[in-house]
């Protein structure tokens, strides 16, 4: 099950965001701010994946995006 979708900038800047589940704004500016950072401080030969609280992180870094999937 997809939760969200969100695609930004190598700056950290959102571009997009579509969320399938229902939360507070304040929670989902702190998800958002946190999974930002986890992906940027990356290196760019690890993998695509990440374990992250109790959710899998999918990422696909295109050009100046990335772009997120949550399973």
């Amino acid at each position: 099950m997809i939760h969200f979708i969100l695609l930004f900038s190598r700056q950290g800047k959102l571009r997009l965001q579509k969320w399938y589940t229902t939360l507070p704004d304040k929670e989902r500016k702190k998800i958002t701010r946190d999974i930002i950072q986890t992906v940027l401080s990356r290196g760019h030969r690890t993998s695509s994946f990440i374990d992250w609280k109790e959710l899998k992180l999918v990422y696909k870094r295109c050009m100046l995006v990335y772009i997120f999937a949550v399973q």
